[in-house]
């Protein structure tokens, strides 16, 4: 059998570029999907990182939005604690018991004989003695951002009478009537005295007193309306 020679006629150098050439080709090739590869990475990087910062942006945006309507709501609800602590405050200071009808309460119940000299009517503020609170209790309250309670102002109206009876008995039996009166409490004889009521022969002798009474801090002039008719 002949064993045929594969013979190259074309020169070395040549050769030696083509071959050159064609690993340049593959280099460059490789590189290119390297680079690319890369590439794509650092862009699907890019994007997952700024689809984050948007969810995040918007956690936030959504975080801003529900603290301001927490703030909002505590602000209303402040501003209702305020408002009921003013209407309360107006209440009390309200006269809940007419002047008129002390008088006609007053005189409803005089006995026989029994007149009227004089009345004073006097109303003071009770300074009421708050407990102080605890550090856990002060934490509580400003964690829950409630406001500080407000102070109503109590009233106590006092009532100081002065008159004229026939006698001890009178007295003591008009003193037992005011004790009686839902509208009156601590109702307290201050003096009974000896006087003379006239001039001439128709000088009588009559007993004067002094009464000192409040004003019962739970009557409400509506519920004591029906009472004084």
């Amino acid at each position: 059998m002949t064993q045929a020679n594969t013979m190259n006629f074309l020169p070395e150098d040549y050769v030696e570029k083509r071959q050159a050439a064609r690993s340049a080709v593959v280099f460059i090739g490789l590189l290119v999907i390297v680079v690319g590869g890369s590439l794509g990475t650092w862009v699907f990087k890019q994007w997952q990182a700024n689809r984050t910062f948007e969810v995040l942006e918007a956690k936030r945006s959504e975080f801003e939005q529900a603290s301001k309507d927490l703030a909002e709501m505590q602000q209303l609800q402040q501003e209702k604690s305020r408002m009921m602590g003013k209407a309360e405050i107006t209440t009390t200071l309200m006269e809940r018991v007419r002047r008129s009808d002390l008088l006609q309460e007053l005189s409803k119940l005089q006995p026989q004989g029994v007149s009227l000299l004089n009345l004073e009517l006097k109303s003071k503020e009770i300074q009421a003695s708050a407990r102080p609170m605890s550090d856990l209790e002060k934490a509580k309250h400003q964690q829950e951002g409630a406001t500080e309670t407000i102070q109503v102002p109590q009233l106590e109206v006092s009532l100081d009478v002065m008159g004229l009876a026939p006698s001890d008995g009178q007295v003591a039996a008009y003193i037992a009537a005011l004790s009686k009166s839902p509208l009156l409490s601590d109702v307290n004889m201050l003096f009974s005295e000896e006087c003379k009521k006239g001039t001439g022969d128709a000088v009588t002798v009559v007993r004067k007193f002094r009464v000192e009474m409040k004003v019962n801090p739970q009557a409400d002039l509506r519920g004591i309306s029906s009472l004084l008719k």
